[in-house]
């Protein structure tokens, strides 16, 4: 079965590339994301995606780079602001001390330009925010390419749709653990407890990224929402709040996150269940 072929060696491929980056980005340790080996990184399913592509769908177009309703990348941007506001929001309200009240960019911005006056600052701030978001959807268009371009589409010709978000959320969760493990990503809480929280983090994010990509019949809603999630977590609210126990709490281990993105994959169900699905198979012929 080709799909079945594709997959595995898409898995191989994304994994064999990672590999790589992993072994890099722990020789690098904090200096990876200036090195850029982070975003590499982040490629390595898209990067695999494509070949994988060229090797068995060369007159197909399976990624699902089509045009989709506007509601969907509405839904894709606020969602994570919905979940993450609410989750920090309690949070900060509950543990006071945990707002740093910090609400400045971060010290990436042009220090340069901020010097000359409120409108020099401004236009740093301004420039700072848009490097920021098209790096972070840059980097999450490849995951995204892999994992619901690719992999999702893939699984549910095989499979059912939420057999599919499973496994293919398990494979997700797994392909982040290296650097969790190292102590490079989501640091702050011990080994045994941090991976089971962020898989279901993870499981429960997979089903609004998943439902997304598939009513929408397009992997820009799950772009979209990996981007605004990284954003509005490692940029917005994750900065702003200190205290040893934060990663107990919010974030992609906290529990207050964890709680919250799960009540937001039960609405998100319940609000997209009755909407016809646009099947990938469909949807790649109107790319």
């Amino acid at each position: 079965m080709k799909e079945k072929k594709s997959v595995v060696e898409f898995l191989i491929i994304t994994f064999g590339l990672s590999i790589i980056m992993y072994v890099l980005y722990i020789l690098k340790g904090e200096n990876a994301a200036a090195d850029f080996i982070v975003l590499l990184l982040m490629w390595c399913p898209g990067i695999a995606a494509l070949i994988v592509r060229h090797r068995y769908y060369r007159r197909e177009k399976v990624l699902g780079l089509n045009k989709c309703k506007v509601s969907f990348l509405v839904y894709a941007v606020v969602i994570p602001l919905i979940y993450l506001g609410l989750s920090y929001g309690v949070y900060w309200i509950a543990q006071s001390i945990s707002f740093s009240g910090d609400l400045s960019i971060p010290a990436t911005r042009a220090e340069a330009v901020s010097s000359q006056g409120p409108l020099g600052t401004f236009i740093s701030y301004a420039i700072t925010l848009i490097v920021i978001i098209v790096f972070s959807a840059f980097a999450a268009a490849g995951e995204e390419l892999g994992w619901r371009g690719f992999l999702l589409p893939q699984m549910t010709r095989m499979w059912s749709f939420k057999k599919a978000v499973i496994v293919s959320g398990l494979i997700w969760a797994v392909w982040h653990m290296p650097i969790m493990i190292a102590g490079l990503y989501n640091a702050g809480t011990p080994v045994w407890y941090q991976l089971p929280m962020f898989t279901l983090e993870i499981l429960a994010f997979a089903v609004i990224i998943s439902l997304l990509r598939v009513k929408s019949g397009s992997v820009w809603p799950a772009i979209f929402i990996h981007t605004s999630h990284n954003f509005f977590d490692q940029v917005v609210f994750g900065p702003r709040t200190q205290g040893p126990l934060k990663a107990y709490f919010v974030g992609e281990t906290g529990i207050l996150t964890i709680l919250a993105v799960i009540l937001s994959a039960m609405v998100v169900v319940a609000m997209l269940k009755k909407k016809p699905e646009t099947s990938p198979t469909r949807a790649a012929m109107h790319q």
